[in-house]
């Protein structure tokens, strides 16, 4: 269940931001098609900053252009035209001359990319992700409607069950190309795109330590790319954050307390109606590893301390529960980030954040996988 205000995992990326009096030349020729605009901008992406402009044109008059730029290493590009915010045309500077052909009437395939692998590779993954986008958009918008017309419970979760075959199709996609792409700006722009596509359609996205092995491998791949080296330099700490909560009988209870044990940190509440549902499952993992130096803390984000109690007692929740009755203003909620629930992260003994937001027969496989 997402959080009223909205669920937003937005991957950002630290860029290394290169001055353009060196480096290799960049030329930039092309093409421009059914536009009223005379002036042209190259313009650099830096992910957390605005463009930058490192050349401008005037278009002739039967619409070619040439820019030219220093680049210091492979980075993300864009064409703009004089009067215009939103950029026509993307590509990555994987060659030192690159030829860009638009025609903005063409709706379906608004410019083309010349002597670019990297970008012919960067299209062909935006053409299958909006692909296999919109198809989850249709299907889950299938399933609300069931869901309101009181479809029986059978037909809904076979409809849900086809959009999370879509998702994991989409997913693995997404997974696929970043560990085949020969180019490091692919591997970022992949991985951001992927974590917005899910967060607007509500799936699960790559988790914190699939990003941080994401990142970790490409920096080992692309060793001498010097704006990869500082996301990797920048990626958050995996050690799991101390916090101290009342349990139901008001006893303070510290996550620190645990150390030694693995432990699966449970946000849920009596209200969330995918927590209680995804509980029997927690329950199971719960009665398969409680004798394997494993234990569960569960945090509660109820405000209504009785409705807590009570759905402990009906799930069979066996092990700690601690709340501060705080809503989505519960203060461990807040420490690790929680936008959504379920959500859970997996502490190691020695206080390691090793997996998160394991659902479903996941979270018995991961235990199986890391407890010996």
């Amino acid at each position: 269940m997402k959080k009223l205000l909205g669920f937003a995992l937005v991957v950002s990326f630290a860029a290394c931001k290169e001055n353009q009096t060196g480096g290799k030349p960049l030329e930039v020729d092309g093409t421009v098609k059914n536009t009223s605009s005379n002036v042209i901008y190259l313009e650099e992406n830096t992910p957390n900053g605005r463009p930058t402009i490192l050349d401008s044109a005037t278009l002739k008059t039967n619409g070619s252009f040439t820019l030219n730029a220093k680049s210091k290493e492979e980075n993300l590009y864009q064409l703009r035209l004089q009067g215009k915010v939103v950029p026509f045309a993307f590509f990555i500077n994987d060659a030192e001359k690159i030829t860009v052909s638009a025609d903005l009437n063409n709706t379906a395939e608004p410019y083309t990319v010349k002597n670019s692998p990297a970008t012919t590779a960067l299209l062909s993954f935006d053409q299958t992700s909006y692909q296999k986008g919109m198809q989850l958009f249709a299907q889950g918008a299938q399933m609300d409607s069931l869901q309101k017309a009181g479809a029986p419970d059978s037909v809904v979760s076979a409809a849900y069950a086809k959009v999370e075959a879509t998702a994991s199709e989409l997913k693995s996609f997404a997974q696929e190309f970043i560990a085949n792409s020969k180019s490091p700006v692919l591997v970022l722009y992949a991985l951001g795109s992927f974590q917005n596509t899910a967060s607007n359609l509500g799936i699960k996205g790559f988790s914190k330590m699939e990003i941080a092995d994401i990142i970790n491998a490409a920096a080992q791949k692309f060793p001498a790319h010097a704006s990869l080296q500082n996301v990797k330099k920048n990626l958050p700490s995996t050690k799991a954050q101390d916090f101290s909560q009342p349990d139901v009988n008001g006893n303070p209870v510290s996550l620190s307390q645990f150390r030694g044990k693995y432990v699966l940190v449970d946000f849920w509440a009596s209200w969330c109606q995918p927590c209680r549902q995804d509980n029997p499952n927690v329950v199971k993992a719960y009665n398969a590893f409680k004798d394997k130096n494993f234990t569960i803390l569960g945090v509660s984000l109820d405000q209504n301390k009785d409705a807590w109690q009570k759905a402990i007692q009906q799930d069979g929740l066996a092990w700690t529960q601690v709340s501060d009755l705080k809503f989505w203003d519960n203060a461990a909620a807040v420490l690790y980030g929680v936008q959504a629930i379920p959500y859970n992260v997996l502490v190691d003994p020695a206080g390691n954040i090793i997996a998160e937001n394991l659902h479903g027969e996941e979270i018995l496989q991961t235990l199986q996988k890391v407890i010996k």
